[in-house]
């Protein structure tokens, strides 16, 4: 499960059934991120990370990220911002993948944040996307990371969330936070099964996948 896979060193996690990069690697003439002129404005190939992700510097030089392949950043006005202290982003999964379904995941960035509001919003996450306010934190030299996953579903049309360890986790976020300066990031990744048909879900490929994503997360100022 997730709350595992980050202690686990990414030589290890290539290993284990072909890892994060195999499974999302990408021919490059296809990579929808590659092709798209708003999304790879912001991307440097000439960086380093694994195959299947490219590396991402945001507009305002905020944070960079790795970018996984596949996915497009939305140039909608409602769903894309870049401000000095504030970024929001949306990013897509352009089609359906071998396992049924699409990936979306949104990133909130801020500055001049205090602990207050650090914990603010990792309340709003846990009351959103949590299962009985559950969640990890894994803690670097640069940042600490408080994560966790759900299932969600509708049951009598009315939305029901489930522990991850008994379904699968069709839901992810994280709030990273740096240790050095008053910044942070929210990122939430959810899957989203094609017309709402049931599709399989590895739990580990996809905790590997959402771990690589917020580890890889850097501050710039």
């Amino acid at each position: 499960m997730m709350k595992k896979s980050l202690w686990i060193p990414i030589v290890v996690l290539i290993v284990l059934g072909g890892g994060v990069a195999m499974a999302f690697a990408l021919n490059g003439s296809d990579d929808i991120a590659l092709k798209d002129d708003f999304t790879s404005s912001f991307l440097d190939l000439e960086v380093e990370t694994d195959e299947g992700f490219h590396y991402f510097q945001s507009e305002k030089n905020n944070f960079s990220m790795w970018f996984p392949a596949g996915y497009y950043l939305s140039d909608d006005s409602v769903q894309y911002e870049s401000k000095r202290h504030f970024e929001f982003l949306n990013m897509y999964e352009k089609n359906v993948n071998e396992s049924g379904f699409r990936g979306h995941i949104q990133l909130f960035y801020e500055d001049n944040v205090t602990e207050h509001d650090s914990k603010i919003q990792l309340d709003i996450l846990l009351k959103d996307l949590g299962f009985n306010d559950q969640y990890e934190e894994f803690k670097t030299d640069k940042a600490t990371i408080y994560y966790g996953s759900s299932y969600f579903t509708l049951k009598d049309k009315k939305g029901v969330t489930y522990d991850p360890n008994d379904q699968f986790a069709n839901r992810y976020f994280a709030l990273v936070q740096s240790n050095d300066t008053d910044e942070f990031i929210v990122i939430t990744y959810r899957l989203a099964c094609k017309d709402g048909v049931a599709c399989e879900i590895n739990n580990d490929q996809e905790s590997r996948f959402f771990d690589t994503l917020i580890q890889n997360i850097r501050f710039q100022k």
